[in-house]
């Protein structure tokens, strides 16, 4: 009888430890035709199995076997393909969604490949957890298994980020450029033959390093690739588990047509909900003047959205959202009147104010950052054609 697997509690005490726990590994044999390992095993959680393509997503760590060093650590908090050998290790792998398991077999690497599929020719589930929490980015597809994105913790950072992109730039709000002003301000930036582009170059490269990365993903099934497909080359928001060294799609069905359609029909409404906290808003600004013309009052209204989910439902189908006024406290002279009578993206806080006995005094959106719908159009045309293969990523 064959002795039970002992990788296990190796890799337990290497997870727990966060040191290598085999000796340095020489350096394999390549050929034209890549790197083969024999041996191979993969320690993670089972995120999912799809029987289509006879492939399994599991998140956690590889390590490969070298005759003359022993096993030595690959890659780790990352996505891994996994492909079984028959069916009934693929049966074991789909019992096993959402939990661990050590998975044996051998792989093979190859020039210009970016997600290595290994063979499972054995399975053990084991009892330790991985938790793999939900996440949600919005950025720019590059190809189908590579993305430029920024994470979205709250529903508020898709206004902060890009509202610092268009503030690094100088990207104008007044009005929507075409496509030739786009082309013009994106070379000044990618290919800067001045002063001005290279410091225009500098600023936007300067505030790209705050929160946008280049991530390799991998697809839940086909549909989630397909999604990816229809977006190549423009806007996107992914929903999926956030890795290290790569991330995992579980479906991106809206891009950019979707955030056009709902900027199209959002429109103005009623009623100031007695909540509090964090929020993005699109909304119409309306600024009241005094008899001299000075701003004294400005109210928002249109869709609030206090949670990514929310946000992304809202986007999908404008009629779920959840339509707000408020009046809007934060801003100067300058920034009201350039908000006046337009669209805008909003995002602040909404603030509720009490007396000692806990009755509602007053309330109002405390503003952070904002976007005209035309500076936040501008935004998305210029920083498109700047990262991504060709741009400053």
């Amino acid at each position: 009888m064959r002795k039970p697997m002992l990788l296990v509690p190796l890799l337990l005490a290497l997870l727990i430890t966060g040191v290598p726990i085999f000796p340095a590994a020489a350096q394999p044999y390549q050929d034209p035709n890549g790197v083969y390992y024999k041996q191979a095993r993969v320690f993670g959680k089972v995120v999912t199995f799809d029987p289509q393509r006879n492939l399994a997503v599991i998140f956690g760590s590889i390590y490969v076997y070298e005759p003359n060093s022993g096993w030595q650590l690959v890659d780790s908090r990352k996505f891994h393909l996994v492909a079984p050998v028959n069916y009934q290790i693929g049966d074991g792998l789909a019992g096993a969604i959402n939990k661990t398991v050590a998975v044996e077999g051998p792989y093979q690497a190859w020039p210009g490949q970016k997600e290595e599929v290994i063979e499972a020719h054995k399975v053990e589930i084991t009892d330790y957890p991985i938790e793999t929490p939900p996440w949600y980015a919005f950025g720019k597809t590059v190809t189908t298994d590579h993305i430029v994105k920024f994470n979205l913790s709250q529903a508020t950072d898709l206004v902060d980020v890009l509202a610092g992109l268009r503030e690094a730039a100088g990207i104008p709000q007044d009005r929507r450029l075409a496509p030739g002003e786009v082309a013009k301000i994106a070379g000044a930036i990618t290919s800067p033959t001045d002063d001005a582009g290279r410091s225009l170059a500098t600023r936007m490269q300067a505030e790209l390093a705050k929160a946008w990365n280049d991530k390799w993903v991998v697809t839940k099934d086909n549909a989630a690739a397909n999604d990816l497909r229809a977006g190549v080359g423009g806007w996107q928001f992914y929903e999926g588990l956030l890795g290290y060294n790569n991330s995992y799609i579980e479906k991106a069905p809206l891009v950019r047509n979707n955030l056009d359609s709902f900027m199209e029909v959002i429109h103005p409404g009623s009623g100031t909900p007695e909540e509090e906290g964090p929020a993005a808003m699109y909304a119409l600004v309306q600024a009241e003047r005094d008899k001299y013309g000075k701003i004294i009052k400005v109210t928002v209204s249109g869709a609030l959205m206090d949670t990514v989910p929310g946000l992304l439902q809202a986007i999908a189908d404008p009629s779920s959202a959840h339509i707000e006024t408020w009046r809007l406290e934060g801003w100067t002279e300058k920034e009201a009147a350039e908000m006046d009578g337009r669209y805008c993206w909003l995002s602040g806080s909404r603030v509720l104010v009490r007396d000692e006995k806990g009755n509602l005094k007053d309330q109002y959106f405390s503003l952070r950052n904002y976007l005209t719908r035309e500076g936040f159009n501008n935004t998305l045309d210029i920083t498109r054609d700047v990262i991504g293969e060709g741009g400053v990523f």
